[in-house]
């Protein structure tokens, strides 16, 4: 019964996704630099729709962007380049998306306002044979060979992730953290309300991942100080990276996993995002 309601669930978030290969002369273009220029060409652009899609707001006052710009895989043939995915975003708004992303390279990086280019643009999706210009959570499939339930694999953290419980930064994440943290990003971009179907959800699932055998967590704190143009201030932002290992696979609870590697599992968007990647385990 509980597969029935995740897949529900991930099928209730559409994604699209592309790769932007980038030419930046005269500047070395970090994502956060690319990352703040897009937004603020979007809010000059259309405030409403910046606040919908890059801020996020939620009816009850929670951040959930419905994007997430992130660094593409590392090719010589394609650097630099970055990936862009929206959640939930309407043929209209990616329209004006895009439109933004037109002013963002006129408006230039760096302290020159040096301008750039997107060079190409590549539709990407979880299937390397089929490149859909939009899916859904859904759809991605376990991304290593065998049984996805029973799959030996490690769940790696190499951007920082910040999950906060009780106003404190979880240092060691568990198993039970990782998949409670999915379902409340997913259901916060599939529109789901904090009511009874949302707590029975985060139960059931809390339950049935306290029954999965999962190293503990092996990793270090990724603290970091920024400047905040909103704040007009300096910013310390604390968060984790490392990896756990399951031994036995991560049982049925496998989709939540698989959909964190696209929709991560933290509230920001570039520093604590949570990018997850499921690896095999190699052995000792």
């Amino acid at each position: 019964m509980l597969s029935k309601h995740l897949y529900l669930l991930l099928n209730k978030v559409k994604v699209s996704a592309f790769r932007l290969l980038l030419k930046t002369p005269d500047v070395f273009a970090s994502t956060p630099m690319i990352r703040g220029v897009w937004g603020r060409a979007l809010n000059n652009l259309d405030k409403n729709l910046y606040s919908l899609v890059f801020v996020g707001e939620t009816a009850d006052g929670q951040s959930l962007p419905r994007y997430i710009i992130r660094p593409a895989p590392y090719d010589p043939d394609t650097a630099p380049a970055l990936d862009w995915i929206l959640f939930n975003v309407n043929q209209n708004h990616e329209k004006m998306l895009w439109r933004a992303w037109d002013i963002a390279c006129g408006m230039g990086l760096g302290k020159d306002r040096s301008p750039f280019l997107i060079r190409e643009i590549i539709v990407i999706s979880p299937s390397n044979t089929d490149q859909k210009r939009s899916w859904t959570l859904a759809e991605i499939g376990w991304p290593l060979t065998g049984d996805p339930s029973s799959n030996p694999c490690v769940l790696q953290a190499n951007v920082p992730l910040r999950l906060i419980k009780k106003s404190q930064l979880i240092d060691a994440p568990n198993y039970t953290d990782l998949i409670v943290a999915s379902v409340r990003r997913i259901s916060g971009l599939a529109g789901l309300n904090r009511g009874d179907e949302y707590a029975s959800m985060i139960r059931a699932v809390r339950k049935e991942s306290q029954q999965i055998v999962a190293n503990k967590w092996i990793g270090e704190k990724c603290n970091l100080v920024r400047w905040s143009a909103t704040q007009q201030n300096e910013v310390e932002l604390f968060g984790v990276t490392g990896s756990i290992f399951l031994p036995d696979g991560p049982g049925n609870l496998w989709p939540l996993l698989s959909a964190a590697q696209w929709s991560h599992l933290g509230k920001g968007t570039v520093y604590g995002m949570g990018e997850l990647h499921i690896e095999p385990f190699l052995g000792a």
